[in-house]
């Protein structure tokens, strides 16, 4: 396509959602406040993840699809494990469940209105700088998470990649993994040859989000990093 309809499309998408995402969570701030956690999700979170959606595809010809969605059907709470490229992995998943405890870098915590937001939802924040510290608060509040039956977000990778690059998933998904004895659904997405990290243009195509088989609790660190890294490189 054209790249100067790519451009334009691009800018109508940035005219077209932001403002809106803006305005509208601005707007529904106090209720949030006061609302419960599952409230903010479904009614706020899925909302602005459906209009996203509707974005994308109608301005951007941006489509998705969700290859063995079948594995997030689950009981009991699972932990998710996701490779991160671009902004849209972290609305996607607004659709699939009714809560969920995402893992957030902590400086998110600090921007105006989101950060309220981010709290709302029950994020999980960590402080990048400190690993010990990091570790220690993802496994407290993992373990809150489970406690309310919500299952966990994280992108182990710990910041947004690009799509030729391997990604090496740090170990905090392990204690967790081991701390809580639950089974971890590896994802891997594609998102980042329509919307790369940190660019305006949002190029046509359609994005996959794929999960493969649980890995089951008991592994050491080694057999359980090999087996998650091998499922999210795949390409």
């Amino acid at each position: 396509m054209c790249s100067v309809v790519i451009f334009i499309r691009s800018l109508l998408f940035f005219i077209l959602f932001w403002p809106l995402f803006i305005i509208y969570i601005t707007l529904m701030l106090p209720i949030a406040y006061f609302a419960s956690q599952q409230f903010v999700f479904v009614y706020i979170y899925r909302i602005c993840a459906k209009y996203l959606l509707f974005c994308l595809k109608y301005v951007c010809n941006i489509n998705y699809k969700i290859d063995n969605n079948q594995y997030l059907k689950s009981d009991t709470p699972i932990i998710i494990g996701c490779n991160h490229q671009s902004v849209w992995e972290t609305f996607i998943f607004a659709l699939l469940f009714n809560e969920l405890s995402i893992v957030i870098k902590k400086e998110l915590l600090d921007l105006p209105i989101a950060g309220m937001y981010f709290r709302r939802l029950g994020c999980i924040p960590i402080d990048r700088s400190s690993p010990i510290t990091a570790i220690k608060t993802l496994v407290k509040s993992s373990e809150i998470a489970y406690k309310k039956k919500q299952s966990i977000l994280i992108f182990p990778n710990g910041t947004r990649s690009i799509d030729d690059e391997h990604t090496e998933y740090k170990v905090g998904i392990y204690a967790i993994y081991k701390h809580l004895n639950l089974p971890v659904i590896p994802a891997h997405v594609d998102s980042c040859k329509c919307w790369a990290r940190k660019s305006f243009i949002k190029n046509p195509g359609t994005i996959t989000l794929k999960f493969y088989p649980p890995i089951t609790p008991g592994l050491d660190k080694e057999e359980f990093m090999n087996k998650l890294n091998a499922a999210v490189n795949i390409k």
